[in-house]
């Protein structure tokens, strides 16, 4: 009997974030590797590596989030080929002729509705929702995501499989050459020695505000580097320093951030809610402190190994940045329970869990 046909929606869409396509990259990369007992058919408008898989490409018209193609040209090329599909983002088509899985990272829009459109809260009622309910699995990044998902969507926590994400083993870098990458990021990019960086977009929920301000409150040499592109959602100059600037990197390659999160005092995750939190466990594997705001998700995922602060307190942050800055035994400490902490969580057994939610999902 032959493998059964998993249908892969590997589609790159403007919506869709940096992680969200990372997600789909590893998991295309890495699923025929770990499930030899499944066959694989990836539909893609992106340059994705996937060796000795059937790859369908389509235009990025046909892709696109709520176009024809999306709606009705990707369930037909389903038709006939799948046995199970699998729509790696909330984007996906409203109705599928072949059963399916269903990726939900998070509901921020939903949880954070008045900084979005608002067709967001349509959309999920009328697409996300239903799909959700007809879908032989939901998988979810995170625990911390279960109550949304039931809050927002009406979904049964029975419904869900928590499956976390990975980090690659290019941000691993030994402490022995961590000087030398942190040398390479102060270069490339003029920043001071020491300084805090920000990995990630400019949204509001990102609560970039707060750690300005936590960072303007130092009284020591320090720059604050934020990368990616767009404007900033608070006014900042009225953050100055005359310690240090707010730096905007814009969009970084990997191999650049991977020296930023080297060679920084602390990497900060700042956010008044997430559904993961990559950019902690990428900070983690780099060998930065890393600190993050007491929200569920970022919890759950830094356990032991990052510094905390309450989201809407800068004070509290200012004071774990000083902290890092003066380093000693215990950030060192930090440093060796983060590469730990990160080492826990592979793109490779993201994948088998995944594998393992398509074979209860074909009842094998």
């Amino acid at each position: 009997m032959p493998p059964p046909n998993v249908v892969l929606d590997a589609r790159f869409t403007r919506q869709m974030s940096v992680g969200m396509k990372t997600y789909v990259r590893e998991l295309v990369a890495r699923l025929p590797g770990v499930a030899p007992d499944l066959n694989f058919i990836i539909v893609t408008n992106a340059d994705i590596h996937a060796p000795s898989v059937e790859v369908i490409r389509i235009s990025d018209a046909a892709a696109a989030n709520f176009s024809f193609g999306e709606q009705v040209t990707l369930p037909r090329l389903m038709r006939g080929r799948a046995d199970l599909s699998h729509f790696m983002s909330v984007y996906a088509p409203r109705f599928s002729p072949v059963p399916f899985v269903y990726t939900i990272h998070d509901l921020i829009h939903r949880r954070f509705s008045e900084y979005f459109s608002w067709k967001i809260p349509v959309y999920y009622t009328f697409v996300a929702k239903p799909l959700a309910h007809a879908a032989r699995a939901v998988i979810t990044d995170a625990r911390a995501t279960l109550p949304d998902l039931k809050r927002h969507l009406d979904l049964a926590e029975s419904s869900v499989r928590v499956v976390p994400l990975g980090v690659a083993e290019k941000y691993y870098v030994e402490e022995s050459a961590r000087a030398v990458r942190s040398h390479a990021a102060r270069e490339r990019f003029g920043l001071l020695a020491p300084y805090v960086l920000y990995a990630g977009n400019h949204r509001k929920h990102k609560n970039l505000e707060t750690l300005a301000e936590a960072w303007s409150k130092l009284e020591v040499p320090c720059d604050l580097a934020l990368t990616e592109d767009g404007p900033f959602t608070f006014v900042s100059d009225r953050y100055a320093s005359r310690y240090g600037r707010i730096v905007p990197l814009g969009h970084v390659d990997v191999e650049d951030l991977v020296a930023l999160y080297a060679g920084c005092a602390a990497a900060v995750q700042p956010s008044s809610y997430e559904g993961f939190g990559l950019s902690v466990l990428e900070g983690m594997a780099a060998g930065a402190p890393v600190i993050v705001s007491q929200t569920p998700a970022l919890l759950e995922v830094a356990g032991d190994a990052a510094l905390t602060f309450a989201h809407d307190d800068a004070a509290s942050l200012a004071e774990q940045l000083k902290t890092v800055i003066a380093g000693g035994p215990e950030i060192d400490a930090l440093r060796a329970r983060g590469r730990s902490r990160a080492r826990a969580f592979t793109w490779d057994r993201t994948a088998r869990m995944t594998a393992d939610v398509y074979r209860e999902a074909l009842r094998l």
